[in-house]
């Protein structure tokens, strides 16, 4: 898929959040692969205290013609905090 095709695709979480639309991307430069993804949300009051949200490619589950799904990164995080061993 090609960046034109990713911009301004919306994003959303495995539990079916939308965080907004891609803005632009952050490609690796050797390898021509994206890095990450940059987030603007599509609610215009978050937009004026916060910039970008910037997604690793870690973090990006499965890119569609229609969406791109992340993961989670709460649901991550309570699980890391209720077992601190993994």
């Amino acid at each position: 898929m090609e960046s034109v095709q990713i911009i301004n695709l919306p994003v959303y979480t495995q539990s079916g959040h939308c965080l907004g639309r891609v803005v632009d991307l952050e490609i690796n430069n050797e390898s021509y692969q994206i890095q990450k993804i940059l987030v603007k949300s599509s609610n215009p009051f978050k937009n004026l205290f916060q910039g970008c949200l910037i997604i690793d490619v870690n973090q990006i589950i499965f890119v569609s013609r229609k969406k791109i799904l992340v993961k989670d990164i709460l649901k991550e995080i309570k699980e890391l905090a209720s077992d601190p061993a993994s």
